[in-house]
């Protein structure tokens, strides 16, 4: 893949990025109200399914070949990390489309109007490719000594906002700094389940990290999620039981399986060759990372 097909790329990203931002308001107006309009929802899944099934009609110029699809993603993300390019990074994950959101209404939706969208799978490989690129510009941040917040911070203009129409600009805005409405989510803070004196930005990384985790899928990630409360549990980080950190984690990214198949016993049992889960061995890793890039800050 070469710069000026990244750059296409990017083009056509950013405009679907718009569409699925402004569903952020059909999302809550359906969790919160209760108010569904098929119409819209039907609209929208149109437009969203058009940008992969025709992405060329919306990029710039004549004659050029783009294509949406799981392996654009896969050379998406090779293109960033083989080039290190955190600036396009940043690019694709600063804009908080919160997609387990959208799916998981989606999904409601569906059932309520006993109708499949052809947009599902396509906002679902979406998603996954910026969880993927999250992850890696979190480990290049730590690399540089910085952080996420740091780094977005030093955008005064994502070049994500350029494209919002005016009459939306606000909404998309608004959704930045907040967060979505979740299962048993009441005002939750990560710190109040840490020691006072754990330093807090220590705290904020270990919660990008989460959440990072939480948009992916499948059961590794949930697993590699209680790995961090079990390794902060046993290095005495927490204030609060292991159990009720965990469930209070759980209930906030609202994931339902139990707390008692994540025991930390089980999380750092080694199979039969000795060998750590792979699990355990990434959230060891994001530790000494944090531990060693904040050690003489």
């Amino acid at each position: 893949m070469s710069r000026l097909d990244a750059w296409h790329l990017e083009n056509v990203i950013f405009r679907l990025y718009k569409v699925i931002a402004n569903c952020y308001v059909l999302c809550t107006q359906y969790v919160q109200k209760n108010v569904l309009t098929p119409e819209t929802w039907v609209e929208k899944d149109r437009k969203i399914a058009g940008y992969f099934r025709e992405p060329q009609r919306y990029g710039y110029g004549e004659d050029v070949g783009i294509e949406l699809s799981g392996r654009t993603f896969e050379k998406l993300h090779e293109f960033i990390i083989e080039r290190n390019d955190f600036e396009l990074a940043l690019d694709f994950v600063q804009p908080k489309l919160h997609l387990n959101f959208v799916i998981k209404t989606m999904k409601k939706v569906e059932t309520h109007l006993e109708k499949s969208f052809c947009s599902m799978d396509f906002v679902v490989t979406l998603r996954d490719f910026r969880a993927e690129v999250y992850k890696w510009a979190v480990v290049y941040a730590l690399r540089i000594h910085s952080s996420m917040e740091q780094e977005m911070a030093k955008r005064p203009c994502m070049t994500y906002s350029l494209l919002c129409e005016a009459n939306h600009c606000q909404i998309c805005l608004q959704e930045e700094a907040g967060h979505y409405p979740m299962a048993g989510d009441k005002g939750f803070e990560l710190a109040d389940f840490f020691r006072k004196n754990y330093d807090k930005r220590r705290i904020a990384r270990i919660y990008q990290f989460l959440q990072s985790l939480n948009e992916q899928k499948g059961a590794l990630h949930i697993a590699k999620m209680a790995s961090m409360i079990a390794i902060a549990w046993e290095n005495d980080l927490l204030c609060k039981t292991y159990n009720n950190t965990l469930k209070a984690v759980f209930n906030h990214f609202g994931i339902t399986d139990k707390t008692a198949n994540y025991k930390p016993a089980r999380l750092r049992k080694p199979n039969y060759k000795g060998t750590l889960p792979t699990a355990r061995v990434e959230a060891m890793h994001f530790f000494q990372c944090i531990e060693n890039s904040l050690s003489d800050s």
